[in-house]
């Protein structure tokens, strides 16, 4: 190896960090991140509709693309199944809850992910286990097509965990043709492996195999690597057959064997934990990159600033790349935790070596979640967009250039864009797969401009491209280049200057000016203003707009529906439009009345009480407007339809129910309608049939623990109350005893929801002397002391 000293760059990395806070985006990089889909680790959902499952998968890319990642790796095969519509293998339980049962409404994952990782200008690299057939043996009922019920002799377990018989040919050539499957019907930028080949701690699981099938009498250990890198030729002579610009490459652990690239270096390793040889892969250039996880600090036993040289110096000697994979799930979690810094000086020390071409990041989620600022960090280590570097044993033709570069209102998506045509096919057969668009400040752009990756103004998959930029007040001049699957670049188009102006003011459309008569959910419209990207809606309860009960900006359709009005009420309404270069002049506003009638005002009984009968007359007030009323009365402290005994309209104001069960707590409420509406539910009245006070709302905000106040007043005669707090629903019970543990009143003794209370203990047929009284919700129990004097 041509590096044999690493500590350069530790010292380099940090006498330079400053200058490479200044020049820390390269126009070439790999910039990865894993899509984990075993355990549901990223996505999807289980068993989620298939709209929910799609917009999570958009989600996770939009959140990518915004810090300019431009490729993922999309596990599509966790456990000999497939995220994708095959005929060899079943669909994955991960995506249904059902190993074998389709998506319904049917799509399909994988063509779903590459369609909108491509529209991003994002590279789609199908991630394969090749030989895992359940990670947990019996987790789930396997579909009769999986191969652990088809060919079960193909397989072994061990410690729970069962996989394909590396060692059987028959084995080898059914995974080549589960992948080949993929490259031949899907659009995929390379076939991805991470880690998992033989099973570590392995014993004499494939001692049948061994002695059946080898032929040069190796010993086991080097018998398994062979077996492992027989497959991986295979694959890359398969596609090299059938589609040579289809990359592919492996991620495996950070350390290839014990004691490289010197005897600090120790842990889990690939040659004899697993029994594969990356180093042979590389030697033969079976694969195209190399991705090497990477999980561990600088310094130490794992030294980062050791191995990541060690690894590039690696492939650059066998001229193929090298990704470094990174642990973001390390940051602030589990033993060793990273802090916010280390993996950014990682990806700095990368960026000195001219054989690290990039990262990939491991995992998607914890990535945008932002622990520790990690997600905001890459705003500025991934500032600008990055094209991935070329492979040059590959297709080094260049593509021809997009021609008929316009600027003119985008067809799919709100406001202008940038537009061009597709250019013709390349000398070699190619044609072009994404496009990169730059931003120059003058129409005279020099060879160093297209080097310079501030530049870069978006990648993307399509043929035109919304603009990106933060500084739209003097003329911008644009040009695209075309690039192929092995990233060539074309030259670029013609350059066009745009410049972009405040859209003119909007102009509304429904309802009209001074409607009336309005439901309470209503659809506002607008005109689609020219050059406009989206639109602000403000509605106010005032001419002024200065009680705003709506604000909401970065609407993209020319439309809202809003609902939650009050009725009889006057509401005024307007509208501004917007795009890169600002915010319009309000709309002229307009104003509409609400025609539906507000909740009537409950008055018997009242709100609190008890009534001495098991029947009782509901009264409330006329809503004017009102031509009926929905009534609803529940067992309980609260109105949820579980309790609720009953549910009717009435027209008039009041309503004899009967039959209620004594000693019992009630709630009801009223809502008001008419043909325009209906009110919301007045807020509710609760009462207790009872000829003693029982127990209240003690109408206090929901309490965070169990409390049990002292009874006030203390000493008393013969009444005292007793509050308490519940912060969560439960049975609960309130019993008396006296000084000889003798219960002598039951107070309470019924489900009630979290909440404050009080209720009351009459005393009047006990003597004077010391009670305790008793709280017990759920699993809690409490207990004070309380003195009657007579």
């Amino acid at each position: 190896m041509r590096r044999t000293v690493y500590l350069f760059y530790l010292l380099f990395l940090l006498q330079t960090i400053t200058a490479f806070a200044q020049s820390t985006n390269p126009k070439r990089e790999f910039r990865g991140a894993w899509i984990a889909t075993v355990q549901n680790i990223d996505w999807p959902t289980k068993g989620a509709s298939t709209a929910s499952q799609k917009q999570a998968l958009i989600n996770i890319l939009d959140r990518l693309k915004a810090v300019n990642i431009n490729a993922v790796m999309f596990q599509i095969r966790p456990e000999c199944d497939a995220l994708y519509n095959s005929t060899i293998e079943p669909w994955s339980y991960y995506l249904t809850g059902i190993q074998g049962q389709a998506p319904n409404p049917f799509y399909d994952p994988l063509q779903f992910a590459i369609e909108e990782a491509h529209k991003r200008g994002m590279e789609l690299h199908a991630w394969f286990n090749p030989y895992r057939v359940e990670r947990s043996v019996g987790n789930y009922t396997t579909a009769v097509n999986h191969i652990s019920k088809t060919h079960p002799e193909w397989t072994f377990t061990k410690s729970g965990v069962k996989i394909l018989d590396p060692g059987l040919p028959q084995v080898r050539n059914y995974v080549v043709s589960v992948i080949m499957d993929v490259v031949r019907r899907y659009d995929i930028d390379a076939v991805h492996f991470d880690d998992y080949f033989y099973l570590d701690g392995m014993g004499t699981e494939d001692a049948a195999t061994f002695a059946s099938y080898n032929p040069t009498n190796l010993n086991l250990a080097d018998w398994r690597r062979n077996n492992v890198n027989t497959l991986v030729k295979m694959i890359d002579d398969n596609i090299q057959l059938v589609k040579p610009n289809v990359k592919w490459g492996i991620s495996p652990r950070g350390i290839w064997r014990p004691g490289y690239p010197d005897s600090t270096i120790t842990g889990n390793d690939n040659y004899n934990s697993i029994y594969c040889d990356a180093m042979a892969w590389l030697r033969t250039q079976s694969i195209d990159y190399i991705n090497p996880q990477l999980y561990w600090k600088f310094t130490g036993h794992q030294d980062y600033g050791k191995l990541m040289p060690w690894w590039a110096d690696s492939a650059g000697v066998h001229n193929r790349h090298m990704y470094v994979g990174h642990a973001v799930y390390r940051i602030a979690s589990g033993n060793e935790p990273f802090n916010a810094a280390e993996i950014p000086k990682q990806i700095k020390l990368n960026r000195t070596d001219q054989d690290c071409q990039g990262s990939v990041l491991y995992n998607t989620n914890t990535t945008i979640n932002n622990p520790l600022g990690f997600y905001d960090s890459l705003k500025i280590l991934y500032k600008y967009p990055a094209i991935p570097p070329t492979m040059n044993w590959k297709d080094f033709v260049i593509p021809n250039p997009p021609s008929n570069l316009r600027y003119d209102k985008l067809a799919d998506n709100r406001g202008d864009g940038l537009f061009w045509n597709e250019p013709s096919v390349a000398s070699d057969g190619d044609v072009a797969s994404k496009y990169v668009v730059y931003k120059f400040a003058t129409p005279t752009v020099q060879p160093s401009d297209l080097e310079n990756s501030s530049n870069m103004n978006n990648i993307v998959g399509t043929t035109y491209a919304e603009i990106k930029t933060e500084n739209v007040t003097q003329t911008m001049y644009f040009g695209v280049t075309a690039l192929d699957k092995n990233n060539n670049e074309s030259d670029l188009s013609s350059i066009i200057p745009v410049q972009i102006t405040i859209p003119s003011r909007p102009i509304v459309i429904s309802p009209d000016d001074l409607a009336i008569n309005q439901r309470d959910t209503i659809k506002f419209v607008w005109e689609n203003t020219a050059h406009s990207n989206y639109n602000r809606l403000q509605i106010a309860s005032d001419p002024n707009f200065n009680d705003l009960i709506v604000n909401q900006n970065n609407i993209v359709d020319t439309f809202k529906t809003v609902t939650g009005f009050r009725g009889l009420t006057t509401y005024y309404w307007r509208i501004t439009a917007s795009n890169l270069a600002g915010e319009s002049i309000t709309s002229v506003a307009r104003s509409f009345t609400t025609g539906f009638p507000i909740p009537p005002q409950l008055l018997l009984p009242l709100d609190q009480t008890y009534i001495s009968s098991i029947s009782t007359k509901l009264v409330w007030k006329k809503s004017n407007s009102a031509t009926r009323y929905r009534l609803q009365l529940a067992e309980g402290l609260s109105i949820v339809p579980s309790k609720t005994i009953l549910d009717t309209v009435v027209t008039d104001t009041s309503l004899i129910v009967n039959n209620l069960k004594d000693k019992s707590f009630y709630t009801w409420s009223v809502m008001a309608a008419n043909n325009f509406g209906s009110s919301a539910l007045a807020s509710v009245f609760k009462f207790n049939t009872g000829t003693s006070t029982n127990i209240m709302d003690d109408n206090r905000s929901l309490p965070t623990s169990y409390v049990l106040d002292q009874n006030f007043p203390n000493p008393f005669n013969p009444i005292t109350r007793i509050s308490f707090s519940i912060p969560e629903n439960g049975f609960t019970v309130i019993k008396i005893y006296n000084l000889l543990g003798q219960q002598i009143a039951v107070l309470i003794n019924q489900d009630l929801a979290a909440g404050s209370y009080f209720t009351e203990f009459n005393a009047e047929k006990y003597p004077s002397g010391i009670y305790i009284y008793v709280l017990q919700s759920g699993s809690y129990i409490l207990s004070k002391k309380m003195m009657l004097i007579k």
